[in-house]
């Protein structure tokens, strides 16, 4: 008896939560955090007069700051997930691997035992 087997690997992407994290979601093709909160929003600069431009500029100041927070918090979670989603896919690839080699080692010891 020959058998004709083809390998082909399941890769499941589970976003599975990390320690202390939660993965983001990935909608239409864009992954956003979920963890980061709203992404911040520029404030309007003022050039009216000198007064509504310095509190325009403590408002720009407070932006940035905030901005880094999220890039900062973004940065970190993607890359959490990132790891999540390899060490998934690696670990499904070598469950259905050991599945096919050991149902292909069952189908040669059974063809030895029959003498085919």
């Amino acid at each position: 008896m020959r058998i004709r087997c083809s390998h082909s690997y399941l890769f499941a992407l589970a976003l599975i939560t990390a320690s202390n994290a939660e993965a983001g979601a990935v909608v239409n093709n864009a992954w956003t955090p979920s963890s980061c909160g709203p992404t911040p929003v520029a404030p309007k600069v003022e050039s009216s007069n000198n007064d509504a431009f310095n509190r325009s500029v403590d408002a720009v100041n407070l932006y940035r700051k905030n901005l880094r927070t999220y890039q900062d918090c973004l940065i970190q979670e993607a890359n959490s997930d990132i790891q999540t989603i390899t060490k998934s896919a690696k670990d499904s690839q070598q469950t259905t691997k050991d599945a096919d080699e050991k149902i292909i080692a069952e189908v040669k010891a059974a063809d030895k035992k029959l003498g085919k």
